[in-house]
């Protein structure tokens, strides 16, 4: 298996997966197709999560789990990638992330203008294995990667996983850890329209203007920036995706009424 840590690890893995597909007509071997070998091997991973309450979806190669009461829903879902070559290299990577039919409907009923989310966090499946940091890719092709991850991964998801699902349950403990900077949400949306579902708007704006805070610089300008823009043309009519923090910060600010304290800025 191979920690994906950052950009140029990303870039080389990227480049070497095109590199290896470019050349894959000269592989002569006989082996089954890439899609067959992934197929079989989430099929796998299904059998042995099974008697843990997951349902497969063999189509969308998604797991799910669904907490006793309904509201929350736990999914892994399965990737590859289409430079896999016969023999060679079939990629695996896993994602987890967990929806709240509590905050879907808060959100939808209280949108960030037309914006609205579901998703309490949302996590490469690396972030619950034990040795490495980043996100976690497997060789299928390879024997022993192929029996890394075919025991990684339920292990990992029946001793890890499901723990933090069920902590995520349990709204005073999620509160708390936001109230302490230990925890976020998977978007500062969903984290501030969470804490206002549950009435904790004090907690919204100590959250807000702590990440105003954070590094770099340019979150606390584009606040400011973004705070003048409004002033000047009213707050836009539809959420815009890539704008950054800053920005977000803001309209977060007008639109949910809240009060963001931080230094040098308009309320100081």
């Amino acid at each position: 298996m191979k920690w994906l840590k950052n950009i140029e690890d990303f870039t080389e893995h990227i480049f070497s997966n095109k590199e290896r597909a470019a050349k894959r007509h000269l592989n002569q071997k006989i082996d089954e197709k890439p899609l067959e070998v992934f197929d079989r091997f989430c099929q796998l991973i299904a059998n042995e999560l099974e008697t843990a309450g997951f349902k497969y979806y063999p189509s969308q190669h998604k797991l799910k789990l669904e907490s006793i009461d309904k509201i929350h829903t736990l999914f892994i879902k399965f990737s590859s990638n289409r430079d896999n070559v016969v023999g060679q290299y079939i990629e695996l990577s896993a994602v987890f992330y967990i929806e709240s039919k509590e905050l879907k409907k808060f959100s939808k009923s209280n949108p960030l203008l037309n914006y609205w989310k579901e998703t309490i966090i949302g996590r490469d499946f690396g972030t619950v294995v034990k040795g490495g940091d980043g996100n976690l890719v497997w060789n299928l092709a390879d024997k022993k990667e192929y029996e890394s991850a075919l025991s990684i991964i339920p292990k990992e998801t029946k001793e890890t996983l499901i723990d933090i699902f069920e902590d995520l349950q349990n709204s005073e403990l999620v509160i708390n850890e936001i109230a302490k900077d230990n925890f976020e949400l998977n978007s500062t949306m969903s984290t501030v329209q969470y804490l206002l579902m549950h009435n904790q708007k004090n907690i919204a704006e100590k959250y807000l203007s702590t990440f105003l805070t954070r590094k770099p610089n340019k979150i606390l300008d584009d606040y400011k920036k973004a705070i003048g823009e409004f002033e000047k043309d009213g707050i836009p009519k539809e959420f815009i995706h890539g704008m950054g923090y800053g920005h977000e910060i803001a309209l977060l600010e007008e639109v949910y009424n809240l009060k963001i304290t931080v230094p040098n800025n308009a309320y100081n």
